[in-house]
């Protein structure tokens, strides 16, 4: 049975989202980068709101089918044996990629650049690579293919504009795109397919695959950033040096 926090999260980011634009409206007067890593918190809960709450059609809770009869069941069809409408996202899998991803991830990366802006604050930026990624891939994408419109799109159409200015201003745009990429692959791609394929269990896998793609991984992407300016690596060189770190991290912990 769905729980009732499974049925209605979304109105919580739909409340957050709303309450997120108007104090950042009070401060537009002093925006800066934290005033943008934040609006990207209040942008995705509203993109969370016409996915999962109510799309443009007044349709309720209207992604997740649409997601598994389309594009889901493109990605994932072998794995969901034979076309289940709950495969390959139920309302528990939603519930915990979106609140962790989101909730936790984008807002846990901006409390880390409140306390500690020399390190952390390029984390806001790879937020809005997140945001341009799924808006773009996930739902714009989807609509020229398709010729038609799928919730999220409407809002994916401001937010990947916008993402894309914010991020191009900044000092590492391509750095930004891929870890967006990056994201989705760790977040969906693996953590998914762990479940469905692996046969691991659902909430502690997806909250672990989510918090590393969301929090941990930009957390340290922009730890390093701070480490090295831009004068002394490219954004792929960037890349390579962050992955090489990983694997020597867990040689030393195997």
């Amino acid at each position: 049975a769905t729980s009732w926090l499974q049925a209605n999260w979304m109105f919580f980011s739909w409340a957050f989202a709303l309450f997120g634009f108007g104090a950042l409206a009070a401060r537009f007067h002093s925006h800066g980068p934290r005033w943008f890593g934040w609006l990207a918190v209040a942008m995705y809960c509203l993109h969370q709101s016409e996915e999962h709450a109510y799309d443009v059609r007044g349709w309720r809770y209207a992604f997740v089918p649409a997601m598994n009869q389309g594009f889901g069941s493109t990605l994932f069809g072998a794995a969901c044996n034979g076309g289940d409408v709950n495969c390959p996202l139920d309302p528990k899998l939603t519930l915990w990629v979106n609140t962790v991803a989101i909730w936790g991830g984008f807002g846990g990366c901006m409390i880390a650049a409140t306390i500690d802006a020399d390190r952390f604050l390029f984390a806001s930026t790879l937020n809005w690579g997140t945001a341009v990624v799924n808006g773009f891939g996930g739902h714009l994408l989807q609509v020229v293919l398709s010729g038609s419109y799928n919730p999220g799109s409407v809002q994916s159409a401001v937010m990947v504009p916008l993402g894309l200015y914010i991020i191009f201003h900044s000092q590492r745009p391509k750095l930004c795109l891929v870890y967006g990429l990056v994201f989705h692959i760790l977040a969906f791609g693996v953590g998914i397919n762990l479940v469905l394929r692996a046969g691991f269990p659902e909430t502690p896998t997806t909250i672990a695959m989510n918090l590393l793609a969301s929090l941990v991984l930009p957390l340290a992407i922009s730890a390093l950033y701070a480490r090295h300016p831009p004068s002394h690596y490219s954004d792929m060189k960037l890349v390579k040096k962050v992955s090489k770190q990983w694997k020597e991290d867990l040689t030393v912990l195997g």
